[in-house]
Formats: C-alpha cells, structure tokens, sequence
C-alpha cells in the first residue's frame, strides 16, 4: 500500500519564506476554531493591509536574497535547518538524527531530496497550496475583496487576534490568526481531510526591513497515527539570519540524483518469489535473510524495528541505516529504513519483515513477470523498452508512480501504481463526485453476502471499510476494458490521499510484464499470456 504525506505551512507567504516557531499563550490555541468569535467592525481589507504593512519591505538597494540557519528539535532530537533564496529561488537543508533531507524551487520547478540523496522534480500534482496563497494575494491587492478570504471576528482568548478564514475551491481549509497589537501573524491552523497542522510564531525581529519569526512550533494532529511512536510536535528557532547578500546560483540548481544501488551490464536478475501476486524479495541484512514485499507504493523502504534491534542498529525517529544490504548480487550501502513494527505472512513459509519501495526501485528498472514468478534489475541507462510496450507517463511527487486514467467515462483522472495492493481502489472523493459511474459488483455483493465480516481491509492507518463495485470502461493508456471490479474507500481520513481519485494493484498488474523506470518517468506494461487468454480470445 501507498505511504506518504508531508505538510507545507501556507499561511507564512506574506512573511517572506518559511515558517520559524513560538511559545507563550498563543501555544494554547487547538487546531480547532475557538468557541467564542466576537464580531469587529474592522474590515477585512483593514486587517490585510496592516497585517501586510508589519511585515515590512526590503531595504531599498538591497539584493531579493537571504541565508538562514536554524536549530530544530523533535523527540529530543536535535538538528539544523538551513534556508537559502534569490528571488523565487529557494532551497531548505535540514538534518534531523539519522535523516539529511533536502527540498526547493529552481526556476519554477519544485524537487526534493530524500535521505538516500535521490532528487524527484514535482510535476505540480499537489496545487492546493499555491491555490490558497494564489487566493490570500488576490485578497490583500484588492484589499479584501474576496469570496475565499473572510475575516470571520476578534477573539480575546488565549490570545488577542483577529481570525482570517482562507477557503478556496480546491484549495487548503486555513486559519490564520492576526495578533491585534502588533498585526504580526501569531498562528495558523491548517485543516486536511486526514489531519490538522497548527503553527504557532513569536520573538519577530526585522531585519533589512522586513520582519521575521525567529521561534515557531508547529504540531500536527493525526488521530490515526500512534503518536507515541514520534512526537507530532517540531519546535524551530533561527540562530541568524541575513538578507541582501551574495547567493551563488549553483546553490539554488537542482541537485544531481544518486542511487543505493546499480546495475552494470546485463540485467540482474533477484531472489524472488510471487505469491498470490505478491512480489517477494529475499534481503539480505547484517548477515540474516530478511523477506520483503516490493511496493510501488511505498515512499521508502520499511523495515521491522525489532529485527533492526536485534541486528544492534540506532533507531532515531523511527530511521535507521542499514550498512548494507543485498538481493542477489545487487548490493546497497548505507540504506535509509523507515523503522516500523512489521510482520506479515505471505504464506504458511513465508514470513515478510517489511516493504522495499521507492529508495530501490529510483535506482534501477525493475521488471517483474507476474506470469512466470520472476523480478529482474536492469541498468537504466542501457534499458530499451521491449517490443509491444505500452508506456505510462507517471509523476512521482510522492515518491509513488502516478498517472491518468479514465474511469467510466470520466476522464483525466489520477490514478497510483500500487504492486503492494491486493486490489484495485477508487477512493471516496472520486465515489461521491460521480456516484453515477459506479454500478454494484454482483461477484462482490454475492462474496459480502455469504461472508460479512469480509467488509474491511487493514492499512497503514487501520482498519478501511469498502464497498465492491464494477466500473466500465476503464481506458490506462491504449488499453480498454468493458468494465473492472473495485473496492470503493469508504473512509478517506485513514487511506484516500489528496489529490488522487484511486489505484491499480495486483489484480490489473497480474496480466502484464510490468517495468517500473522512473528515472526516465514512465512506467512500462506488456501483456502476458494471462492477458491473451482472459481479454483477447
């Protein structure tokens, strides 16, 4: 199954840059809207502009530039965040524990870093942000006239604000609140379907004439994530910070991407078994064989943390970093694992300690044949497509292969690549938009009837409650069925992710040779005899 999230404050864009974290009363704010919001006979316009006026402009004469570090500290973990821009151009370098990740914008295009130094460029799947800021500058050039920004009143308690309310379509549900003495933003709460984020800012010094939060907290509020685990709080203060200075703009150029692993000369082929559709890999690491599920779906690779322990390695934040690890002849140094409890069974035999996801598959093309068990690495650089081929583009902003594909009758639509699901998935926010597109399953309805326990799945998350039911046409690429059975999410707090309206897994990829080559951004299906046997006779 698919995992990945990440969090981006919007509120801050009239500061400047990024968010920086606080203390004091305004701490006790919720990620909830306070009870009590008294009405103002201030206008909207009038709170933006001396919202906008406390945030001050650069120093005549001075360069659009700026160099910041920080101290970060999580679960006790301590780190260091730097932040570098010129103009539009902006890059952030944060090493937190065992993780040294990094992220930007360079010449528009936005890429980021994981821990393993691989570089994905976003192909702009995630726009609720900029439509949200998109929104808030539109209200403040016409001085609050604005269906998507309201001022919704005053509140005295905990702190005295005034609470903006940012609500586009298809944008991000945000409140900020704006401290009613000193017009600087004192907090902001973000609301998602899944979660909430609160940020929170103080001890604003100006420099070069423009004001900035040297403290900021943030905390995140996901009541399906055991939170005793890693602590949803992240506390943030700047040490300096200067502005109008010399930038060499090869520190603002997209890094080169590197691999855990490669592939020289002919294709490799892995220690593998396919069970019920399942792609099992066989590791090895710190001297024990270790099984792990290949899933596209998984922005990393996870491993049991008490396997991890018993091989004597640190885990910070849930990270650990395996020396090495192997499958076959193919060898990975200094892998970056997301530490996690896992056991699972393939089968009776068949014990699997983990996921091997993103890290690994960004370094090679990985060929798995459904039809005859195998899984082969090849050398990206030496990889031709084989004949009869028909080729996915895919964007992989969450580190997971995602793509169009028209779903009875509806077109356009953002589908995931997921060799981890059993199933193919249609989430509930695409259910409830074309609820005309979905017809009852009788093979599922028949199957719930006779075994009604069988009326959820487990993911990460929990457990996920679905409904089986049948769309046609579905059209992925040059391909075109009649109809295909789905499992429609029914709760999207635990499982759908934004921006997404489903996912093909095991049961639609069982009927090719499927070839994942992100580093060229597409991923590759040829149709197999079970393909020819079930749809072309």
């Amino acid at each position: 199954m698919f995992k990945s999230g990440f969090t981006a404050c919007l509120a801050t864009l009239l500061l400047g840059f990024w968010p920086v974290r606080t203390f004091g009363g305004v701490s006790q704010l919720t990620n909830d809207l306070p009870s009590i919001i008294q009405p103002t006979g201030n206008t909207l316009g009038y709170v933006l502009e001396r919202f906008s006026h406390a945030q001050g402009h650069l120093a005549p004469g001075h360069a659009d530039t700026m160099l910041e570090h920080e101290t970060i500290v999580r679960d006790s973990v301590s780190g260091t965040i730097t932040r570098i821009a010129s103009g539009k151009n902006q890059r952030v370098d944060e090493t937190l524990g065992l993780l040294a990740t990094a992220y930007g914008t360079s010449d528009g295009r936005d890429w980021q870093m994981n821990a393993d130094g691989e570089v994905v460029v976003d192909q702009g799947i995630h726009k609720r942000d900029a439509i949200d800021q998109k929104a808030l500058h539109a209200a403040v050039a016409s001085h609050g006239a604005s269906q998507d920004v309201k001022l919704l009143g005053r509140i005295s308690q905990p702190i005295d604000a005034y609470v903006i309310e940012i609500d586009p379509p298809n944008g991000v549900l945000e409140y900020l609140y704006v401290d009613a003495s000193t017009w600087y933003l004192d907090a902001s709460v973000l609301r998602y379907p899944d979660h909430s984020v609160r940020y929170t800012f103080g001890d604003y010094r100006t420099v070069d004439g423009i004001a900035t939060p040297w403290h900021t907290h943030e905390w995140i509020n996901d009541q399906h994530k055991d939170e005793s685990l890693v602590s949803p709080e992240i506390d943030m203060r700047v040490t300096d910070l200067a502005r109008g200075i010399s930038i060499d703009p090869a520190r603002l150029a997209i890094p080169r991407s590197t691999s855990i692993g490669t592939v020289s000369g002919p294709p490799v082929r892995l220690p593998a078994r396919i069970i019920d559709d399942r792609v099992i890999l066989k590791l090895q690491v710190g001297g024990r064989s270790v099984n792990l599920q290949l899933d596209s779906g998984a922005a990393g690779i996870f491993l049991d943390d008490g396997i991890l322990r018993a091989l004597g390695y640190t885990i910070t934040l849930q990270s650990s970093v395996v020396p090495s690890m192997s499958l076959g002849s193919l060898t990975m140094q200094n892998v970056h694992v997301h530490a996690v409890p896992f056991a699972n069974m393939a089968d009776s035999n068949t014990p699997v300690a983990g996921l091997i996801g993103f890290d690994f598959i960004d370094s090679v093309v990985v060929h798995v044949d459904y039809a005859d068990g195998m899984v082969w690495a090849i050398d990206p650089q030496t990889f031709t497509p084989p004949a009869g081929a028909i080729s996915l583009p895919i964007a992989l902003d969450d580190s997971i292969p995602a793509f169009t594909a028209s779903v009875g009758g509806v077109p356009n639509l953002r589908f995931l690549l997921d060799t981890g699901a059993d199933n193919s998935m249609l989430f509930s926010t695409f259910a409830k938009a074309h609820p005309e597109a979905l017809r009852e399953s009788a093979v599922g309805a028949e199957l719930q009837a006779s075994y009604p326990f069988l009326e959820s799945f487990m993911a990460v998350g929990g457990p996920v409650q679905f409904q089986s039911v049948e769309v046609g046409p579905l059209d992925v690429g040059t391909l075109s069925f009649a109809d295909w059975p789905f499992s429609v999410t029914q709760d999207p707090r635990v499982f759908d992710l934004l921006d997404y309206d489903g996912l093909l897994g095991q049961d639609f990829l069982r009927y090719f040779d499927l070839y994942l080559d992100y580093q060229h951004d597409r991923v590759l299906l040829v149709p197999n005899a079970r393909y020819t046997e079930r749809f072309a006779t």
